[in-house]
């Protein structure tokens, strides 16, 4: 009598284990499709026309191209979900893109708007001054715009500070 009931609990923990261990696959896979990687945006870079840098309006020995809302922030806001062709469009659209300074882009990194004023301003590493700070705001805005963007993580007072609304 024992035997048949030690099979029965067997069977039964055998069987949850099993729907269990698949359930977490799928949860890791689905984790690992929403996980942020570069490449998947498939970015053509290209050399920027000028040696002057969009934010600090100053001539620098090394210029690249800035995604001004970048690829990471766009991934975060919403892109995750987007197909390879909408990744691969956003990040190639020119109307995303300013020349800056490579030390400047560097330091800007995935942030938004105001991490970036307060990494030129926090008296710590790099130092430089954004002098076109709500012209890059309205660019960043009418590109998340465009794009469909959420703007959950950004601080509504840099927006406002530019005269834009973002609620």
């Amino acid at each position: 009598m024992l035997k048949p009931l030690h099979n029965s609990v067997k069977r039964l923990f055998s069987c949850t284990l099993g729907r269990g261990l698949l359930l977490l696959f799928v949860a890791m896979g689905a984790l690992a499709q929403d996980s942020y990687n570069r490449d998947n945006f498939y970015f053509q870079s290209y050399k920027p026309d000028t040696s002057i840098g969009f934010y600090t309006n100053k001539s620098c020995s090394s210029i690249n191209i800035d995604h001004i809302v970048s690829l990471k922030d766009a991934h975060d806001s919403g892109a995750a979900s987007w197909s390879t062709y909408k990744k691969r469009t956003f990040a190639n659209d020119k109307a995303n893109h300013v020349p800056s300074c490579g030390r400047v882009n560097s330091s800007k990194g995935s942030n938004g708007p105001k991490d970036f004023l307060r990494r030129s301003n926090d008296g710590k590493g790099l130092e430089y001054k954004i002098v076109r700070f709500c012209e890059y705001v309205e660019k960043y805005h009418a590109v998340k715009v465009e794009y469909e963007l959420s703007f959950e993580s950004n601080y509504k007072g840099t927006f406002s500070d530019c005269g834009i609304d973002i609620n």
